[in-house]
Order: structure tokens, then C-alpha cells, then sequence
């Protein structure tokens, strides 16, 4: 298969093309490299391409001589989103549109990247695919993101019905792993890199906030099996099973590399301004997936276990 991967030399993105090559397929990647790193890459037999789904042309020509596109290009990170609301909205509706639009018209498969971020502030636990997105106002920056998935998930699934696109979505839920930075606020590279420096880590609010990791190799696991066994027009969370405290997982990750860190608690709006609103609880219902043969293979031990090694591996 010669795969298309927009937004490839992201953090997911280049896990996905690296084992994709190994397992004999042909990738091409598009990337406007403003958080992807193509020296990941470099020895690969990847194509790489730099420019923006928001080029129509270069995404139709691209489009044309693949088998199958898996579009995860996006605006990446809290911090980002907030500060580049215009972009983030941008490629989600105008980008989306391209490659929704490319697949169409030459009859190719697509996977569209979705997020957990969809689901908003909903208190139900855990979140399937039909529960109810509930957002905040619009005035609060932080659901930026959420509502340019929506608009991809809106869009993916309309093209599915009226002009019978082949498309599929997934809702990554927390992905961690190798490769992954903290530079956009995602929570256990930071906390990684903190602790293994002696540093102080920073904590918003009590901690409380809980999460289900993701560790990359399930997710791609995931990613694959919708390719592979997903119907067209269904959306699928993808995601990891144990639910853990930030706070706890501050503790973990400080007793795991043996620091000497301390935790420092940071109000919201310290951080983030007036703008923000979290999500206090978000766990995935993968009951759907797990119809499709999908389990995930790695413990939330497990998988900070290998991203640790990779960090002292790094420094």
C-alpha cells in the first residue's frame, strides 16, 4: 500500500509511517514541520513533503497517487490551540475539506484523527461514541480544539453521506509515548522531563483531573484495526483502559525515576489566563473497538517504563 499521512512527522505520525515501512508499505508524508521533525524520519524510505493541507493543489496531487490517506494534520498542544485559534480552525475545516474533497475524487480510502477533546465537559464516565458532546462558551479559548474536531468529524461524516466517501474516524484518547513533547503542554513529557532534572513539577489546581493514557503502540494497534476492520462513516475511541490522577500520575513518575522532585500546584488561570475551562474526568468507552479485536497491550507502568528509558536513552 503507498499511504498518504498528512501531519506524518508529528509525534503519532511518525510512529505510525516508521511502522508502516517496516511492514513493506510505501509512505508519503505532508507536513508543514511547525511541530513535526522530519530528522526522525531522515533514514526512513518516507517521501516527505513540506507545505499544508490548506493547499488544494498540492493536496490533490498528492492524493492522486496514493492507495489510502490517513489524515492527522492539526494544530497541536493547549498552549498552541489557545494562541492560534485562527489556524487551529483553519486547518480543521479548510485542510480537512481538501483532503476530504482529494479522497473523493479519486476514490480513496480515508482515515480522519479525531480526539477525545469532542466530548468536552460531559460528566459521563466513560464516554462512547454516541454520548453527547458538551462544550463550554465561546469565549473560553481551551475549546478551540474541540470544536475544530468537531467540524472534522462533521465534515468527514457528511462526505460519507452525500457524496459516499470511504472515510473512518478514530478519537485518540491521551496518547504518550517516545518522540512525544512537552513543549505544547502534553503532561508526561513534562513531568518526565522535570523529574529526571530534579525539577519541580507543575501541577494545575489539586490534580484531580483524571486521565486514561494511551501508549502509542496500542493506539497504532487501534488505528490499524479500524483500517483494517472499521466500516465506513463509524467512529471508533481508541485508547488505553486504566484511569489515573494527574497528581497520582506526578507521584508515579517521581517514584518511577527515583527524583527527588518536588510537585508545585498552579491555579488555572496562572497558567492558561481567564480563558481556560478543563475537562475534570476523561475515560473512553473502547467497548466498540474491542468488538473489532482490538486490547490494549501495555500497562500505564509499562508504557512510562519505556518512555523513561527513551528520555535517559535521549539525555
Amino acid at each position: 500500500m503507498h499511504y498518504l499521512i498528512t501531519g506524518g512527522a508529528g509525534f503519532i505520525g511518525t510512529h505510525l509511517s516508521l511502522r508502516l515501512l517496516r511492514e513493506g508499505n510505501q509512505v508519503t508524508i505532508l507536513d508543514n514541520l511547525s511541530t513535526g521533525r522530519a530528522d526522525r524520519l531522515r533514514d526512513s524510505k518516507a517521501e516527505i513533503i513540506t507545505g499544508s493541507v490548506t493547499d488544494r493543489e498540492l493536496v490533490f496531487s498528492l492524493a492522486s497517487k496514493c492507495d489510502y490517506i490517513i489524515h492527522l494534520a492539526c494544530v497541536v498542544g493547549v498552549r498552541l490551540t489557545m494562541s492560534r485559534g485562527c489556524e487551529t480552525l483553519r486547518l480543521s475545516h479548510t485542510g480537512t475539506e481538501n483532503v476530504l474533497e482529494a479522497a473523493t475524487v479519486f476514490s480513496k480510502g480515508i482515515f480522519v484523527a479525531s480526539s477525545s477533546a469532542i466530548y468536552g465537559k460531559t460528566p459521563k464516565v466513560p464516554v462512547a461514541e454516541e454520548d453527547d458532546s458538551i462544550l463550554g462558551a465561546s469565549n473560553k479559548a481551551s475549546w478551540l480544539y474541540s470544536v475544530g474536531k468537531l467540524v472534522e468529524e462533521h465534515l468527514a461524516l457528511a462526505y460519507c453521506r452525500e457524496r459516499e466517501t470511504s472515510v473512518k474516524i478514530g478519537r485518540f484518547f491521551n496518547v504518550i509515548g517516545p518522540y512525544q513533547t512537552g513543549s505544547y503542554g502534553m503532561v508526561v513529557p513534562t513531568f518526565i522531563t522535570q523529574a529526571l532534572k530534579g525539577e519541580e513539577l507543575p501541577v494545575y489546581e489539586k490534580g484531580k483531573q483524571t486521565r486514561t493514557f494511551g501508549y502509542i503502540e496500542d493506539i497504532l494497534d487501534g488505528l490499524q484495526v479500524v483500517l483494517q476492520k472499521g466500516i465506513p462513516g463509524e467512529i471508533y475511541n481508541i485508547g488505553g483502559f486504566e484511569e489515573i490522577s494527574i497528581l497520582s500520575l506526578a507521584e508515579k513518575i517521581i517514584a518511577m525515576t527515583g527524583s527527588e522532585s518536588n510537585i508545585r500546584f498552579i491555579p488555572y488561570s496562572s497558567a492558561f489566563g481567564p480563558y481556560f475551562e478543563e475537562t475534570i474526568r476523561r475515560i473512553p468507552d473502547i467497548s466498540r473497538l474491542r468488538m473489532l479485536g482490538y486490547e490494549p497491550r501495555y500497562t500505564l507502568d509499562e508504557a512510562l517504563s519505556e518512555i523513561i528509558s527513551h528520555h535517559r536513552k535521549a539525555t
